[in-house]
């Protein structure tokens, strides 16, 4: 289970999240909060910072794994098929599963941690995948 942090945040903050999630842009409200700090972490040098001691080593490799759910729609299997293109050298391993009108796709990833992050924030960009988890094993 995931440790559950609280924060405040003012009144515009709430709205303009509240209006994310209401208008289908994220799932929920966790959902797009983990996708901001995941952008925000791929776009801050976390080495130099004085964090490194806290979060330990980084290790330069690392391997994920993700199972995403999506309508079998040409269109969205278009627009991941752009971005399996983009990580063809880190995704090691794919496998697409059809069941009913969906297909449920587990990808196994193996590289450096800020590509895991972007590919990551690109795949929730795309708001009609139904469900997507993902895990970084080491």
């Amino acid at each position: 289970m995931s440790p559950i942090i609280s924060i405040s945040i003012n009144e515009s903050l709430k709205k303009f999240i509240n209006k994310l999630v209401s208008k289908n842009q994220y799932e929920n409200k966790s959902k797009l909060i983990r996708d901001a700090l995941l952008r925000l972490m791929s776009t801050i040098d976390v080495s130099s910072m004085d964090l490194a001691s806290e979060l330990g080593p980084i290790p330069k490799k690392i391997v994920g794994n993700m199972i995403l759910i999506a309508p079998n729609d040409y269109l969205i299997q278009k627009k991941l098929n752009r971005i399996e293109s983009e990580y063809k050298e880190q995704i090691v391993s794919k496998n697409v599963n059809f069941v009913n009108q969906n297909s449920i796709i587990f990808m196994i990833f193996e590289g450096q941690v800020q590509d895991f992050q972007k590919l990551v924030v690109e795949i929730n960009s795309i708001k009609e995948i139904k469900n997507f988890r993902y895990l970084i094993v080491n």
